[in-house]
């Protein structure tokens, strides 16, 4: 290394030094790693919240395209004949259907108390499996219609989110904002400094 190279490295980290201690360099680096490091807890934050709301956002969501498709929405999924269907696989449904035997008994032994005939017994009969069957079709989708509404109605955690992401943006600018006023304090100081020696205060 010449004895330029040596000079001109003193010089630079003469500069350096000033720069930092009386141009408010080492302010201005403070402001933006604090800054950093509070971005970095808020990003961890978000994506916790944003982990922890996948769930039941794919839950609310599918619920909302399910109740829409049950009453021919667009966008909804699934349709009439997809609602019948389910009730009829549902628990509920042949619960209720499972006492159709016992009621249809019941039916014969009062006809017999009554001396209903034969041909009014089977009519009645015809018109109790068929209330029979409507009411374990519209227990069961009442029940399904219930359950989704439950889901749909899941708590969103959108405002959160979008409060982390403006809160990390924020923390950012001040993080900037800060960097540059410890520069232009330092310059003002330097400023006033050389003013008073210029002036032998």
């Amino acid at each position: 290394m010449g004895m330029f190279d040596f000079v001109g490295d003193a010089i630079g980290g003469v500069g350096d030094w000033v720069g930092d201690t009386f141009l408010g360099g080492n302010a201005a680096n403070a402001a933006r790693d604090a800054a950093g490091v509070q971005a970095e807890y808020q990003n961890r934050a978000l994506d916790y919240q944003m982990e922890q709301d996948a769930l039941p956002t794919q839950f609310r969501e599918g619920a909302m395209k399910r109740l829409a498709g049950m009453i021919g929405m667009e966008g909804g999924e699934g349709d009439m004949q997809g609602m019948v269907d389910r009730a009829r696989n549902n628990p509920l449904y042949d619960a209720i259907m499972s006492t159709q035997e016992a009621g249809n008994r019941s039916r014969a032994d009062m006809a017999s108390v009554t001396g209903m005939r034969g041909g009014n017994l089977s009519g009645e009969l015809s018109d109790y499996a068929m209330q029979l069957e409507n009411k374990a079709l519209m227990d069961s989708i009442s029940q399904e219609q219930s359950i989704l509404s439950g889901f749909s109605g899941t708590p969103s955690n959108a405002n959160n989110i979008a409060n982390t992401m403006s809160n990390i943006g924020t923390t950012q600018a001040a993080g900037i904002t800060g960097a540059a006023q410890a520069r232009e304090q330092g310059l003002n100081n330097m400023i006033g400094l050389g003013s008073k020696i210029m002036l032998g205060i």
